[in-house]
């Protein structure tokens, strides 16, 4: 996702980023274009912020994230009616929200469309604790703004392999669309202390050639999940997430869902607080890593479970 526009670096020099006020945005209208909130049959165009290598996900993936919270997606639009200018912010709880999405046309740069639209979504996500995913290039740009470093994760780029193909119908490793959703849900509520069940459903049950979607389960207690689907480029894929309770779950569940790709190209984020799981991406699968990005959080970290988050969901949700 972009960084923060230094359009908005000289509005807010010197504030805090919590207490930017309604005044600011005492207008949606603006000079030649206008902000409003997206619309889900607009949710196509948040690709455009997708930029980086592995990124880019499918019409339907967008629609899918854009469900979280639809009332916290905005577009800018010029005189014409076009879209030149995106944004996310997802209200997760009343104390957490994450900005991502965020894209700007070249020719609209110079309008204040950037500004705009961080207004509108730091408007939407008021005094919560605000999270953002940048390139490491980024990172001491956005601490000037406030936002504090927390932890940073390596995207990984590989192919898949046919390493483990018994882990894919053994009694502990089954397709979530073959076991009752609510375990898997339980869990990921368990990780991150709050419920998103409706996401995780429409995201996680999923099957071929869409994609594949494994849980391993300890005694009927499901002790990780992970996910694999299909980007917007044919034999491309991507990995996100893939939560666990330790390392030996991730490995089974990742040999599980490589598998089904074999030699076709896949992406994963992962962050380096879990270095023996890196190690088997770099070492063990060859593995490269292709980009370095930074989570930061404008009231420091949310208490996000990194000791079990060996896959993110990339740099727009913040999970």
């Amino acid at each position: 996702m972009a960084c923060l526009p230094s359009g908005l670096t000289r509005l807010l020099a010197g504030k805090n980023i919590a207490r930017i006020t309604r005044r600011c945005l005492s207008s949606t209208n603006y000079d030649g274009f206008k902000v409003r909130q997206l619309h889900g049959k607009e949710s196509a165009s948040l690709a455009n912020s997708q930029t980086a290598e592995g990124s880019r996900l499918t019409n339907e993936d967008l629609k899918v994230f854009h469900s979280v919270d639809p009332n916290g997606f905005f577009v800018a639009l010029d005189n014409a009616g076009d879209i030149v200018g995106t944004i996310g912010a997802v209200r997760w709880t009343e104390k957490l929200g994450f900005i991502g999405f965020c894209h700007a046309g070249e020719e609209a740069k110079d309008r204040g469309v950037e500004e705009a639209l961080w207004l509108a979504a730091m408007e939407h996500l008021g005094d919560r604790n605000i999270g953002i995913e940048v390139d490491a290039s980024e990172a001491e740009k956005c601490g000037q703004l406030g936002f504090q470093e927390e932890w940073r994760s390596g995207c990984y780029k590989g192919v898949g392999v046919s390493l483990l193909p018994e882990a894919q119908s053994t009694k502990i490793v089954r397709r979530i669309t073959d076991m009752p959703f609510s375990k898997v849900a339980y869990f990921d509520e368990d990780l991150f202390d709050f419920q998103r069940m409706k996401f995780l459903y429409r995201w996680a049950n999923i099957e071929p050639p869409a994609g594949h979607a494994y849980a391993l389960s300890e005694d009927e207690k499901v002790m990780g999940y992970g996910v694999l689907r299909q980007l917007n480029l044919s034999k491309k894929y991507r990995i996100a997430p893939l939560y666990c309770q330790h390392t030996a779950v991730a490995q089974v569940l990742l040999l599980a869902l490589l598998n089904n790709i074999p030699e076709q190209t896949v992406y994963i984020d992962s962050p380096f607080s879990n270095p023996s799981f890196t190690r088997i991406l770099t070492t063990d699968l060859k593995m490269e890593q292709i980009g370095e990005r930074v989570r930061m959080y404008t009231k420091g970290d949310p208490g996000m479970p990194l000791q079990k988050m060996f896959g993110t969901m990339g740099s727009d949700l913040g999970s």
